[in-house]
């Protein structure tokens, strides 16, 4: 996941102690939209990678998976964050 990450945005993640902050409340960002280009990139990173580590154990990630997956068809940049900072805990 990490070479994936750093494939898409030419660095390694941050490592972070949680995996989404827990003050975050996504459904209130008013950041603006991400292109189509960063859309198909916080698809895959968002149900592609992440769910797949759910399906290998990480029970512990699965709220704030499912959290930003309600933002699929039209995430903001702020979403893309709570995605970056998610693969930072991983």
């Amino acid at each position: 996941m990490e070479v994936e990450y750093e494939r898409l945005f030419g660095e390694k993640p941050r490592k972070s102690r949680a995996p989404m902050d827990p003050n975050a409340h996504p459904e209130l960002d008013q950041s603006e939209f991400l292109d189509d280009e960063q859309t198909k990139i916080y698809q895959s990173l968002r149900i592609g990678s992440a769910q797949w580590a759910i399906s290998l154990g990480r029970i512990d990630v699965c709220v704030h998976v499912m959290t930003l997956g309600s933002f699929r068809a039209k995430p903001r940049k702020g979403h893309m964050d709570a995605i970056k900072k998610f693969y930072g805990y991983l």
